[in-house]
């Protein structure tokens, strides 16, 4: 069961960025050995990811897309995560001067298990992004809270997909919160749970999480994962989440 789990934390994300990478604004690369996707005029998402490489051609391969990316041709960051291979890809980074510059813990959750906690905070009003406004309000703040540029079109596009949600936090008229639900077959995913930053002590990150979350269980998904910050793992795991593995973001440095 940890494999699968292992496993469904990368590739709801790849997946994510597979669905992004499709989009008319974003330049992809989707090979066997490599995939990426590039914001055309934006920021998010962007990153190459999924490496399949043999040990015998990992320095050639990340020399050539060093190039690319010197090039302008490919995306600055680069995801390592379980299904990366070889194992030691970020080590081989590092010795192409690339540095590591983002940490994140691969957590995952049987939904059967979620815990609702009794103490999360009502005064939020949780709710799906149905209108125009309410997106625009969703990439407002995770532009504000993530200071990153987002391509509305690709939310546009998005929105009407089957398989994502967009989540909004409400507190007194005001919009607090948001996240993204992305969803493949058993697994649910949460990606970009951002609240503005004078709301932060009230939980309501949880609030969002336990909502969209039940809402995938209703649904019949059996997984949650996530990819959550140092300080964000545990606030996971007051909902029964656990982790799984890393999730490490390199780049390459300026002066190469």
């Amino acid at each position: 069961m940890s494999k699968f789990l292992l496993s469904s934390i990368e590739r709801n994300l790849d997946e994510f960025y597979l669905k992004c990478s499709r989009h008319s604004n974003f330049a992809s690369n989707n090979t066997d050995k490599i995939k990426w996707v590039r914001a055309k005029n934006a920021d998010w998402p962007s990153c190459i990811f999924q490496a399949t490489f043999n040990d015998s051609e990992t320095d050639f391969e990340i020399e050539q897309i060093k190039n690319l990316i010197q090039s302008g041709k490919a995306p600055d960051d680069w995801t390592v995560g379980p299904l990366t291979k070889p194992k030691n890809l970020g080590e081989s980074l590092l010795k192409h001067d690339f540095s590591d510059v983002f940490h994140q813990a691969g957590m995952a959750l049987k939904l059967s298990k979620l815990k609702l906690l009794p103490n999360l905070n009502s005064i939020l009003n949780v709710k799906k992004v149905e209108k125009e406004e309410e997106l625009k309000m969703w990439s407002e703040i995770v532009s504000t809270v993530f200071h990153i540029k987002v391509d509305y079109e690709l939310l546009e596009h998005l929105r009407v997909q089957s398989e994502v949600a967009f989540y909004i936090g409400i507190l007194k008229k005001k919009c607090v919160s948001a996240l993204l639900l992305y969803l493949i077959p058993g697994i649910a995913g949460l990606h970009a749970v951002s609240t503005l930053p004078n709301y932060r002590s009230n939980n309501f990150a949880l609030t969002m999480s336990s909502r969209a979350l039940l809402d995938a269980r209703d649904l019949g998904y059996k997984y949650g994962v996530l990819q959550a910050s140092s300080m964000g793992q545990f606030v996971y795991k007051k909902l029964g989440f656990k982790k799984y593995c890393d999730v490490i973001t390199y780049a390459l440095n300026e002066t190469s």
